[in-house]
């Protein structure tokens, strides 16, 4: 057999066993669904296959409002229910397999996710629960344009409680939007944003690794954001650990012709308002909530003087518009407020700012950020030190009721002391 004969057999070898392993690779490709197992991979579409939080915590989750898919459904329940799980046992839950591949968001949430839960670890209170009930109100759905994706609006209100202690805590709504992704064989989250404190300040602080690097989001991809988001994470925990509740030496606040309710307005911040027709809600309304509940707890309207001198929601007659028979500044506005608490000295609320460590039942704590104040609770229980100052504190307003104000992650606080309230102008 001559060579030139053998190499052209074996050439016709070669074609003939490769023919055959690729008709072969593709009828086993079909045969065993590997299109199916790289999208489980490549897409995290793990949920609703079996899996369960690790956390023992016990989530349920019920959907109100207008309709959704039920794949969409199946996806933002789950979503949900990691998260509380891991937040009921202090240990982060993956969310990354709700997500779309190599997505941004992804990062972010994860990034807010794993401080919130270092927080409450931190936290000298103990913020873990048995059991937890979330119900997803949906307020909107509508399609993208042009895509085959959909952008669904939710509040979302949880109940968290300890068996056997009689340990509660109350989300009372939180705005979230996803923008679904429903192009593959499952929906996926490729978008989500929300009103969290906690995911503000984190990306804030991502902003700042950033900035600091002279960069910002639109120069990055999925890869080099790794790196970014765990400076940011160790930028967090440094900056958090910074943190002290000093004591009020040097405080001075003015003595009031009488003591307010504390307990009752504590209480009436725990368990919150219901729509009463008059109490509308402003932009502000964790303000206008603490106006409420020290309202109510005994401290009496204050319209005398100029507009800017009052704090009050009507004269002589109940008025919902912000006229000077209605609603002062200083009633809803959280700048206002403060303003007020501390210059007034006549007929009405008295008070004063005081050191961070200083609160009281009852008092009032404002968050800050870049010198402004974003959100402000009322006191609704004192985690104390040995020395009698705070280490931490129960907080409440319309939003919230019972929750660790460390565990919102910022470390900028201001604390108003109401001592009470005058009835003469002094």
């Amino acid at each position: 057999m001559s060579r030139k004969f053998r190499n052209v057999l074996t050439a016709m070898i070669v074609v003939v066993l490769t023919a055959i392993y690729v008709v072969s690779f593709f009828l086993l490709w079909d045969h065993f669904n590997v299109d199916g197992m790289l999208d489980d991979i490549m897409e995290h579409d793990f949920y609703g296959k079996d899996m369960k939080p690790s956390s023992p915590t016990t989530v349920d989750v019920t959907v109100a409002g207008k309709e959704i898919t039920e794949a969409e459904e199946l996806l933002l329940t789950e979503y949900f229910r990691y998260y509380y799980a891991g937040l009921g046992a202090v240990s982060a839950e993956s969310i990354i397999q709700f997500y779309t591949n190599q997505c941004d968001y992804e990062l972010f949430d994860s990034l807010a996710y794993d401080y919130e839960v270092y927080l409450l670890a931190d936290s000298p209170l103990d913020m873990s629960f048995d059991e937890c009930t979330l119900t997803m109100n949906v307020k909107r759905r509508h399609s993208v344009p042009r895509s085959e994706k959909f952008e669904i609006d939710i509040e979302l209100s949880a109940f968290m409680e300890t068996k056997g202690t009689g340990k509660t805590a109350t989300v009372r709504s939180e705005s979230h939007t996803f923008t679904i992704d429903e192009s593959g064989k499952a929906p996926l989250i490729c978008i989500h944003t929300t009103d969290r404190l906690i995911n503000a300040e984190t990306d804030r602080m991502l902003d700042s690794v950033l900035a600091d690097n002279r960069l910002t989001r639109k120069d990055l991809t999925y890869t080099y954001y790794s790196k970014y988001i765990s400076a940011a994470f160790s930028a967090l925990k440094t900056k958090h650990s910074a943190l002290t509740l000093a004591g009020a030496d040097g405080y001075l606040c003015p003595a009031p012709e009488y003591e307010y309710d504390r307990d009752t307005a504590a209480l009436t911040a725990v368990n919150g308002f219901s729509s009463d027709g008059f109490f509308i809600s402003y932009d502000e309304n964790d303000a206008n909530f603490v106006s409420r509940c020290l309202f109510t707890s005994g401290i009496p309207m204050d319209s005398q003087g100029e507009k800017n001198d009052q704090w009050k929601w009507y004269d002589e007659e109940i008025n919902t518009e912000r006229k000077k028979t209605g609603c002062s500044l200083s009633w809803f506005d959280r700048a206002a407020f403060h303003t007020y608490v501390t210059t007034n000295t006549g007929f009405g609320l008295v008070g004063c700012e005081t050191a961070s460590g200083s609160g009281m039942l009852g008092d009032v704590v404002q968050i800050m950020s870049g010198g402004e104040p974003i959100a402000e609770f009322m006191i609704t229980g004192v985690m104390a030190k040995a020395d009698g100052t705070a280490a931490d504190y129960l907080v409440s307003n319309d939003r919230y009721s019972s929750v660790s104000l460390l565990g919102f992650g910022y470390t900028d606080l201001r604390v108003l002391h109401i001592a009470g309230y005058n009835t003469a102008n002094i």
